[in-house]
């Protein structure tokens, strides 16, 4: 079928500049579509990824814990801190102080931090009592003749 193909000389030769133009509207017109579909697939993503998302902040003065690898293995990362927040740069960075008498400040992206509360302060977290302050009957309790009766 090939050979016939190149044999065959009925068939129209374009000449290298139709062939050119029309390979270029081809090329033109299939990559108008490929942006098209990736478009339509960001907006998908950006749009599952806004249903989950939380903004989260952080103030000048708060403490918060930063995520740092660890000193025995680079690898593994692990909460360390508290450091105080000294500054916001911009929304989504800040500048930390690192005690230990050092007088640095690094600079932490918020996807590395995380708010730190006290332990020993009152942080206006309301508690369920749990406490029960009266009984409650259980059949297998309250029956005598159920006591003796092993579990199915």
């Amino acid at each position: 079928m090939l050979a016939e193909h190149w044999e065959d000389t009925e068939e129209e030769v374009k000449d290298l500049l139709t062939y050119t133009q029309e390979l270029r509207e081809n090329l033109h017109t299939e990559w108008e579509e490929a942006h098209a579909a990736l478009r339509e697939a960001q907006n998908k993503q950006k749009r599952l990824y806004d249903t989950r998302r939380t903004v989260r902040t952080l103030t000048v003065g708060d403490k918060a814990l930063v995520l740092l690898p660890s000193t025995d293995n680079k690898l593994l990362a692990r909460w360390q801190g508290p450091f105080e927040v000294t500054a916001q740069i911009n929304p989504t960075t800040y500048r930390l102080a690192i005690p230990h008498g050092s007088g640095r400040e690094q600079i932490y992206h918020i996807n590395l931090l995380k708010n730190w509360l006290d332990p020993t302060e009152d942080h206006n977290i309301r508690y369920i009592n749990t406490d029960v302050t009266e009984d409650i009957p259980y059949p297998m309790l309250s029956n005598p003749e159920l006591h003796n009766q092993s579990l199915p």
